[in-house]
């Protein structure tokens, strides 16, 4: 099963950007989420959104050392493959 991360970077400067990409699996999923934030903020937090409804559920929001929130990202097995599998 393939999982997709949705990766938004706040940027109130020039707006903010999307990434996404595609891995194997969660751990690697998430570990690539941290390293993008952590090219923003050497210290990051990672908090879960609340509540967590089903719409956004398993999303996490990164907060840099100073508590400024740097964007956030959510990593979900694709649709594609529960259809197909």
């Amino acid at each position: 099963m393939k999982i997709i991360l949705i990766l938004v970077l706040f940027n109130m400067q020039s707006g903010s950007e999307v990434i996404t990409a595609e891995f194997d699996d969660v751990e690697a999923c998430e570990l690539a989420a941290l390293r993008t934030f952590q090219g923003v903020s050497a210290e990051v937090e990672m908090r879960g959104l609340e509540p967590a409804g089903a719409t956004i559920a398993g999303t996490v929001i990164a907060h840099g050392d100073d508590g400024a929130e740097l964007g956030m990202y959510s990593c979900n097995p694709s649709r594609s493959d529960r259809r197909n599998g």
